[in-house]
């Protein structure tokens, strides 16, 4: 087979990959894997598949594959076993083949464009899910809990902006606006506040760089917009996320017991930090839960009564509890270089129009570390839409056009 046809059926593969990612798990499962065999065999035919990584961002992402593999192995065996490497090289080939891919501009943006159908098509399954009382909270299928689905949601709405203001087309850009809107109300709907919160602060980010008064404007116009239909979703559908009272739900008292929570959560992570043992290579991938039983908690009468997680309620917490210092190095490693990539990709950018991969990398990078400091470790589907997002990028940012040669 020629590598042309393997080429196009990558880019039918990820495109698939991109429309079920948020509701349908076997599928998902399947069309990645699928993407990743032909996308192996196409660069095997040409020439250019090397097991040695060039680039930063590949070694950044090897090394992160390698630590918590040393840390499944070290901690071997465990409930979760291959759970969490299995989890990790999901999203991190996603990184790699998107960077590597050398697909063209319209290709990369035709993949984006179905990021945002899959996403609308997730919420239209959640929201179906959640009226037939199959599901107690609004999310999507198979994107997580409520907290995991807000972030996955965060993510596609800075893609949703980028496309919005990269559009030339007048029927494009209503429809993105549209789609922009309903995903806005979808997230205060959810009701996640870290994600609420991670959106927002990026929105004010842009503000501020683009220092345009319309801009502000606009934004604060449609937030004003998505607070409105929210109210009225409220009062439609009354059995929801805010079921017994919207007050309550933002009440100090609520809030208060939500942040003890995770209060009680990052205390008990401390106090495994502080018992100085499995430091270096962590209790194992996915294996956080087993900290419960622990004797620091269990010989605690304190700690013992606390509410039991199986994440430390943050990001960063988390991989150095299950991967240990070294996964958490490996981790920051490769943040510090897509966050390097952000800033000289807009300084560069004539007029600071980086152009919307610019933003949908954004997205993957600052959604998941705002929200993950109060809540969800970086894992699961969101962490795949993060990293596809920023291999494009990545990819994005290293040439003038997406010139399937430049590839490497």
């Amino acid at each position: 087979m020629s590598p042309e046809r393997l080429r196009r059926y990558e880019l039918i593969l990820v495109s698939l990959l991109v429309l079920v990612l948020p509701s349908l798990e076997a599928l998902k499962t399947f069309f990645w894997f699928s993407y990743l065999v032909v996308y192996l065999a196409r660069h095997y035919q040409q020439g250019n598949l090397s097991l040695i990584p060039q680039r930063p961002a590949n070694i950044a992402i090897t090394l992160f594959l390698l630590a918590t593999l040393i840390s499944t192995v070290v901690n071997w065996p465990f409930d979760n076993g291959l759970k969490g490497f299995h989890d990790e090289i999901r999203y991190c080939t996603l990184f790699l083949c998107l960077y590597g891919a050398g697909y063209t501009a319209n290709e990369y943006r035709q993949i984006a464009y179905l990021v945002i159908v899959g996403v609308l098509g997730g919420l239209v399954y959640g929201m179906v899910e959640f009226l037939l009382n199959i599901r107690m909270d609004f999310q999507f299928h198979s994107a997580g809990i409520l907290t995991q689905s807000s972030i996955y949601l965060g993510i596609a709405i800075l893609l949703n902006v980028g496309l919005l203001l990269d559009s030339e087309s007048i029927k494009f850009r209503n429809l993105l606006k549209l789609s922009l809107l309903i995903q806005l109300v979808a997230l205060v709907y959810m009701g996640s506040r870290g994600s609420m919160l991670a959106v927002g602060m990026s929105f004010i980010l842009l503000a501020m760089l683009t220092l345009r008064l319309r801009t502000v404007v606009a934004w604060i116009s449609g937030l004003g917009v998505t607070v409105l239909l929210v109210s009225v979703l409220i009062q439609v559908f009354p059995d929801n996320v805010f079921s017994k009272d919207l007050l309550k739900q933002y009440s100090i008292d609520r809030i208060k017991e939500s942040d003890h929570q995770r209060l009680a959560a990052w205390e008990i992570a401390f106090a495994k930090l502080g018992e100085a043992d499995d430091l270096l290579w962590g209790i194992g991938p996915r294996n956080y839960k087993v900290i419960n039983d622990m004797d620091f908690v269990t010989q605690n009468e304190r700690l013992k009564q606390m509410i039991k997680y199986s994440h430390g309620h943050n990001l960063f917490l988390t991989q150095v509890i299950e991967q240990g210092i070294i996964g958490l190095l490996a981790m920051l490693y490769f943040f510090f270089l897509v966050l390097l990539r952000i800033i000289q990709t807009w300084r560069s950018a004539p007029n600071h129009r980086p152009g919307w991969s610019w933003y949908g990398g954004l997205g993957g990078f600052a959604i998941p570390i705002i929200a993950g400091m109060f809540n969800t470790p970086f894992y699961q589907e969101h962490a795949m839409l993060a990293m596809l997002l920023m291999g494009i990028m990545f990819a994005a940012s290293e040439r003038t056009s997406y010139n399937p040669s430049a590839a490497t």
